[in-house]
């Protein structure tokens, strides 16, 4: 038996077996409360490399504790003087939560002085009116290499001028609103190493955007229901762009090897650019008979996927635009809505433009509700017709949302008949499960296109 006044068993176990028992509870609070176990255990937690508070970790928490618990936690962290390798805080979505701007720029405070690894800061959904605007600040974070913000819409994000961010390399900002001059004199000014940047926001403005990063490899720029009045990139190690919503984009870009472009009203790749892509997503409206803007295409693509909603007014504007298009020259993906103009005529269109691909995947398929007048090109009998088209390089064919309906089974009919004779070709139908599969026609057509070096599956 142990004296009288003796230490503890506990206490006298090793610091690092003491931790070893903090982490296998998985709960931040639980770890604190240790503290009243032993006084050795009172600071101990604040030794953890990594600080995640959320849901998981402090569960069933009303919103006004949980929120004190994240300034208790950093408040301990600070004062022990210990750097954090990885802070994580997401605020549950719980109703009523009100946070306040103060609260989270003061959060972000404690974190650029402690923080030497990544940084993550999650916000519930925000309700109408219940920030009104306020603004956080993001303090310098001279030794964060990955920043990751998603907070509520109305919450404006203010970004301190002449920051340090110079151990930075990957950057996420959602759902916030930004100023467009001061996020493109944040990037291009204060984050030397950044190689990877995803910005989903929306601009106070409708405003210009300017990029300038010897450094970047990937931007995401999402401008959302504010839309950026001009994007400008310059970015020699750029390899990967992804920008939606925006009026005009200007991308010089010498390394840029894939892109995705969604609902730009016009956009220019400098001469830089490289006139072959690996890979290019296009996400399109043609609405109306007014031409596409001339803008500097490339000459060919690997892979092609496209997205287009073709309007009453809109097929003319779409198929001037596909004469624009690069080559496809091995993976081609077509996802087509409006339900207005022939499946066939438009299928048949974007083949005669890419006939060297290898293969062909057909995303989704709208069956025609409201059909076009009888003067639209797609009704014209040439638009039909496929004996002017080889596609003997295609190996495999993909269809999804496949229901058997007239126009799926007459194109697919076509597309096999233009194929190589000898090569083998392996099509895959995808079975909608919102309509039944009338499966005596299917059968019926499986049968009509059999032929030695092809196989069809249907799931």
């Amino acid at each position: 038996m142990e004296e009288a006044g003796s230490d503890d068993r506990i206490s006298g176990l090793p610091d690092d077996l003491l931790r070893d028992i903090l982490l296998r509870l998985r709960s931040l609070p639980a770890a604190a409360r240790t503290s009243i176990l032993s006084r050795r255990w009172r600071h101990l937690w604040t030794s953890f490399p990594e600080l995640v508070i959320d849901e998981l970790h402090a569960p069933g928490r009303p919103p006004s504790s949980f929120l004190r618990a994240v300034e208790g936690a950093l408040a301990a962290y600070s004062a022990s003087n210990v750097d954090i390798a990885a802070l994580t805080i997401a605020v549950p979505d719980v109703r009523f939560c009100r946070i306040e701007a103060r609260r989270v720029s003061s959060w972000l405070r404690v974190a650029s002085e402690r923080v030497a690894g990544t940084l993550s800061v999650t916000l519930p959904r925000s309700r109408p009116a219940t920030h009104g605007g306020q603004e956080i600040e993001l303090p310098p974070c001279g030794r964060a290499t990955e920043i990751a913000l998603s907070l509520a819409d109305p919450f404006v994000l203010r970004l301190r001028p002449a920051a340090s961010f110079a151990a930075l390399t990957v950057l996420t900002i959602q759902s916030a609103a930004m100023d467009g001059r001061e996020l493109g004199a944040f990037v291009s000014s204060m984050c030397p190493r950044l190689t990877d940047l995803t910005l989903r926001v929306n601009l106070v403005a409708c405003s210009d955007v300017s990029i300038r990063s010897a450094s970047l490899r990937r931007l995401e720029f999402d401008a959302g229901a504010g839309y950026a009045q001009r994007l400008a990139v310059a970015a020699p190690m750029l390899e990967a762009l992804v920008a939606s919503f925006v009026h005009h984009a200007h991308v010089s870009a010498p390394r840029l090897a894939e892109a995705k472009v969604q609902r730009l009203h016009r956009h220019h790749f400098a001469d830089d650019v490289p006139r072959r892509l690996r890979r290019l997503d296009a996400t399109q409206l043609y609405l109306n008979a007014a031409a596409p803007p001339r803008v500097r295409r490339f000459d060919a693509v690997d892979e092609l996927r496209l997205s287009a909603l073709i309007g009453m007014e809109g097929y003319t504007s779409f198929l001037d635009d596909v004469n624009n298009f690069p080559v496809c020259e091995s993976v081609l993906s077509i996802s087509l809505t409006g339900g207005h103009h022939g499946f066939v005529p438009t299928m048949l269109h974007l083949l005669r433009r890419s006939n060297v691909i290898r293969k062909l995947v057909l995303e989704s398929y709208t069956q025609m509700k409201e059909p076009c007048s009888t003067a639209c090109p797609c009704r014209l009998p040439e638009s039909y017709r496929a004996n002017d088209m080889t596609l003997d390089s295609l190996e495999e064919i993909e269809i999804n949302t496949f229901m058997g309906a007239d126009d799926q089974v007459e194109f697919l009919e076509l597309l096999v008949s233009r194929c190589s004779a000898t090569r083998p070709i392996n099509v895959v139908l995808n079975k909608s499960y919102l309509v039944p599969l009338p499966t005596e026609k299917v059968s019926e057509m499986i049968h009509s296109i059999s032929r030695p070096n092809l196989t069809v599956g249907l799931h």
